[in-house]
């Protein structure tokens, strides 16, 4: 190929840089391609005055910016110099994949940033080398005596002071972009700045809650997250490739991850991943396909660690503080966005494993032990502040004590937030219970030594009607109590008692009310009515003057609430007929 020919195709593939910086990424790719260990970058800021001569007529703000970079790898010589160095596509590195450069311009690229002169110096076995490039792409070598080791570059440039800054923060930025896992030390000095040299280091490091999962196989590693914001990168030897999100980097993978691919951060390293001769994007091949099955495997081995991690967070002694929870919330929200992904095991797991925190005990529990433990037919959640004895005195007086009568009474209370219902109602669906919080569906009834004669009439009448038509067993009551203010957040009509304590019950009110076990039995237990509802408030005042008409309306009520189907209307209508309008229900 002729010079007139070259110079085209040489403009050509300079331009093909996204950014002029992008040659420090090329010349630390080439620097531990030659087994470098460090790479030292300075950028200084001359007088232009001082390097083109008193003499010459230049601006007051024109200066001279030189750039270095520094290695200590192998370095060339005369051979490599010729046959690789200043001739386009010519590389022994492309039949070796653990090579990060795959094409010989790594050098080109330099040329993108418009020096006005390139020096360089590198010496091998012996030899000592100088090369001058000019802006035309001329160049001249000379060998010289003095020993050289590795490879120096200087770029000279003129320029405006003013520049300097924005000239400092591009090399920067370009260095800490594609070179921050470099498995070297990169160092970056500017020495107008009077500062120290700064290492240009990073580390895969685990998310602040550790759930991570990592796959080492020689040279090949892939390291996965479930954290927010996804990420994902993709490497050679540490030298960044590309990165953006998961769903933009690994399109042929969003159907397998399902909604991982929101929550996931990945670094893949692995030499069978190439790029394009432009640097843009990384090829699609059987390379990358490998990579790719490598990636869904260490996902997949990550849900098992989230599995465990949750295991871990639930147990432990000590008080279940704000901080503990805050890490054991932060592993169920992402559990959540996996539970469609998980194997069997997995799944049963869900069930069998103490995943949740159970603060009346103090203790975790699992899903399938809280499913026989359940009070009436509810999964009671409250903040963890409830069972810190500290923050008792900020806390609600009257929460505090519904609390430690749940605990007296061994109803366990799983440990969540407001703002944990969304993963709390996925293990409440799994039990087939409807999720409550403590603190609107928990109540602490006193119980009534005396009750008006009107009242116990209703409540006798409304218990025999519900008796007869098979929707309440015979061993149980209906009782109805002062629950006293802030009643409006109650979630259903009734409610069932959980049990009594320091003479008061313990009462749940749920969205669902609890109902029999089996389709077509009666409920079994003490049902409450609050008194100042005003349901039975309008019942106590009909009561008197459409007895029947007062007690099929409020049974029917608590009827539909307590049964498994809808009671027939006849039959109640015919037990309500044969209730008595007043005096106790018969036994």
């Amino acid at each position: 190929m002729t010079g007139t020919e070259l110079a085209p195709l040489l403009e050509r593939l300079i331009a093909q840089f996204a950014s002029p910086y992008d040659f420090l990424r090329e010349l630390v790719q080439n620097a531990m391609d030659a087994g470098s260990d460090r790479v030292e970058v300075t950028l200084e800021t001359h007088p232009a005055s001082a390097l083109l001569g008193d003499d010459a007529e230049v601006d007051d703000d024109a200066v001279v910016f030189e750039l270095i970079v520094a290695d200590t790898g192998a370095g060339m010589d005369e051979a490599i110099i010729d046959e690789q160095l200043t001739r386009l596509f010519s590389s022994s590195k492309s039949d070796d994949r653990t090579m990060a450069g795959g094409f010989g311009i790594g050098f080109v690229s330099v040329f993108a940033w418009h020096p006005e002169l390139a020096l360089l110096h590198t010496g091998r076995a012996g030899e000592s080398w100088e090369l001058v490039f000019y802006p035309d792409r001329r160049f001249e070598k000379r060998a010289i005596a003095t020993p050289i080791e590795g490879t120096t570059l200087t770029l000279l440039r003129r320029g405006l002071a003013s520049e300097r800054a924005a000239i400092a923060r591009a090399v920067r930025d370009s260095l800490w972009r594609w070179c921050r896992f470099c498995p070297i030390e990169i160092t970056l000095e500017a020495l107008d700045d009077d500062e120290p040299p700064e290492l240009i280091q990073d580390s895969m490091a685990p998310p602040e809650h550790g759930l991570v999962h990592i796959d080492e196989d020689g040279d090949h590693a892939v390291q996965v997250a479930f954290a927010v914001p996804p990420a994902a990168v993709l490497m050679r030897r540490g030298l960044i490739l590309s990165e953006g999100t998961p769903r933009a980097l690994l399109p042929s993978l969003v159907d397998a991850l399902g909604e991982s691919v929101d929550h996931l951060q990945l670094w893949a390293d692995s030499p069978d991943l190439r790029t394009t001769l432009a640097r843009d994007k990384v090829v699609e091949d059987d390379g990358r396909a490998r990579v790719e099955a490598r990636v869904l495997a260490a996902v997949h081995a990550l849900r098992g660690v989230l599995i465990d991690q949750l295991t871990r967070a639930a147990d432990g002694p000590g008080p279940w503080t704000e901080a503990r929870h805050e890490r054991f919330a932060h592993l169920h929200a992402h559990l959540k966005l996996e539970r469609a992904h998980l194997t069997a095991a997995e799944a049963e797991a869900l069930r069998t494993r103490p995943l949740l925190r159970d603060l009346a005990r103090e203790r975790p529990l699992a899903l399938a032990e809280l499913a026989r433990r359940v009070p009436g037919g509810a999964m009671v959640h409250a903040p963890p502040t409830l069972a810190d004895p500290s923050r008792a005195p900020t806390l609600a007086t009257d929460d505090c004590a519904v609390f430690q009568a749940a605990r007296a009474l061994d109803v366990p209370v799983i440990a969540g937030h407001l703002e944990d219902r969304g993963w709390l109602e996925r293990f409440a669906d799994d039990a087939g219970v409807p999720l409550v919080e403590l603190h609107a569906g928990l109540w602490r009834v006193p119980i009534p030594t005396a009750q008006p004669e009107p009242l116990i009439a209703l409540l006798a009448a409304t218990t025999h009607a519900l008796r007869a038509c098979g929707a309440l067993a015979r061993a149980s009551e209906l009782c109805c109590g002062a629950y006293g203010p802030d009643t409006e957040h109650r979630p259903s009509l009734v409610g069932v008692e959980l049990g009594r304590e320091g003479g008061h019950a313990l009462v749940l009110h749920a969205p669902a009310a609890p109902r029999p076990a089996e389709k077509g039995e009666a409920f079994t237990g003490a049902l409450w009515l609050d008194e100042e509802d005003p349901i039975v408030r309008a019942a106590l005042k009909a009561h008197a003057s459409a007895p029947a008409t007062t007690i099929l309306t409020l049974a029917a009520a608590i009827a539909s609430a307590i049964a498994r189907e809808p009671p027939d209307p006849e039959a109640l209508l015919e037990a309500v007929e044969r209730a008595p309008a007043a005096g106790p229900a018969p036994a």
